[in-house]
């Protein structure tokens, strides 16, 4: 695969949240080449952003572990994600809206907004480049190890040590039995050793039975697959000696080490957006041009923005944005995993950058009836936030909240706000 860098680190001031290097790893016209009315053809972009965000700041502090995590030369936190961007080939065409859809478990899913549409590569019915959206996403998952990721850094105690703390995950097979699980979902929460001292395992027919323990002397911190029980000691897999099976939920209760700060991606992806829209948040959507009422020649005072349009274009070294200057609106879409997580970006208050300029315009958060463990320590984003997993209930992970009954019982189903 061609490397085609766009540009170097940049070189602004480290008091400021910013992508520091934009990556753009392979570039091809989508969909076959198709040509989508007066807008033309489309390509996707493929890479990697890396930034930095400041520790301190007022609006990163919300982050789980933000201070805990490791910091460079200049006191800075950083990171790396994959991102996702299809665009018209000729962009003075494009619509000057960003739409950027939240991945679900690192999958690109924006296309189904198309009739037909699905993946990242089937446009359907091509609506939204018809119209001429721009389209991105970028990796904010840090329990993920295929898809769009991002590369968190992993928190630590202030003396060094590593941190860890007992933690719950759950095992329910949908297919056949098998005698392996990873504690947790890749790069998996590992064990803080091999030893069971203090761990338990059950397992149980529904969410609401009395858990039955399963024996230390039948399962082991282990890897199972290719050697037979008790298997290649790993601090990463679990091994049960007779196999685990699709007819119970099984429990398992241990000491974990070395969280990664998971909130990190809510700031990551803000700072994406503002990036692309701003160039690292000089301006919302109007750098070096007027905004809307400069335009109108009056102030109708109808934006809410209080002159956060105003903010001067950057003096600093960059990289350059592959989307240039472009973009004046952005919208945001993500459906159930991604909807929830929509929803505490914006409670957690992530829109807006660290320059206090406007990223979103408008959000699409589609089935997202509660939150998820998106900014917890030890959370597991990848896991199912709710209380159902195919025919049996489960508990609610950590971190997640139910929508909740106005009153009970309810004359009318509606959702309560949290």
């Amino acid at each position: 695969m061609s490397l085609l860098p766009i540009a170097l680190a940049g070189l602004g001031d480290p008091a400021d949240a910013r992508i520091t290097q934009i990556q753009i790893n392979s570039r091809a016209l989508a969909f076959g080449g198709a040509s989508f009315g007066s807008v033309g053809q489309y390509e996707t972009l493929r890479g990697v952003a890396f930034g930095e965000v400041v520790p301190n700041h007022p609006l990163n502090e919300v982050i789980t572990d933000i201070k805990l995590a490791p910091r460079h030369a200049h006191g800075m936190v950083e990171y790396n994600m994959d991102f996702w961007i299809n665009k018209p080939v000729d962009m003075t065409r494009a619509n000057g809206t960003l739409l950027h859809d939240v991945p679900n478990r690192g999958n690109v899913r924006s296309l189904e907004l198309n009739v037909g549409g699905a993946g990242d590569a089937n446009a359907g019915d091509g609506l939204l480049q018809r119209q001429g959206y721009t389209l991105s996403d970028n990796g904010w998952e840090g329990d993920l190890s295929t898809g769009l990721q991002i590369r968190l850094p992993v928190a630590r105690n202030k003396d060094g040590s590593e941190i860890t703390n007992r933690i719950r995950t759950e095992y329910i097979l949908n297919g056949a039995p098998a005698s392996t699980q990873d504690l947790s979902t890749p790069p998996a929460y590992e064990s803080v050793s091999t030893s069971k001292a203090g761990a338990t395992l059950t397992k149980r027919v529904h969410q609401d039975d009395a858990r039955d323990p399963i024996s230390n002397g039948d399962w082991a911190f282990a890897d199972c697959s290719t050697v037979p029980f008790p298997g290649v000691p790993s601090t990463k897999k679990i091994c049960l000696k007779g196999n685990f099976d699709s007819n119970h939920i099984y429990e398992l209760l241990y000491t974990a080490k070395n969280p990664m700060v998971l909130g990190l991606g809510f700031a990551a992806t803000r700072d994406f957006i503002s990036f692309l829209r701003n160039s690292n948040g000089a301006s919302t959507g109007h750098c070096g041009r007027k905004d809307r009422d400069e335009a109108r020649g009056r102030d109708d005072d109808d934006d809410g923005l209080e002159g956060r349009n105003h903010a001067s274009c950057p003096a600093a070294a960059m990289p350059d944005n592959p989307l240039g200057n472009s973009i004046k609106n952005a919208i945001i879409y993500g459906s159930s995993q991604s909807g929830r997580w929509i929803r505490t970006f914006i409670q957690l208050g992530f829109n807006q950058d660290e320059n206090r300029n406007l990223v979103l315009e408008g959000a699409i958060p589609h089935k997202s009836s509660n939150r998820g463990a998106f900014n917890v320590r030890f959370g597991q984003p990848d896991r199912l936030s709710g209380c159902m997993a195919g025919s049996r209930r489960r508990a609610c992970t950590r971190g997640s909240s139910r929508a909740r009954w106005c009153r009970s019982p309810p004359s009318t189903i509606r959702i309560c706000r949290q």
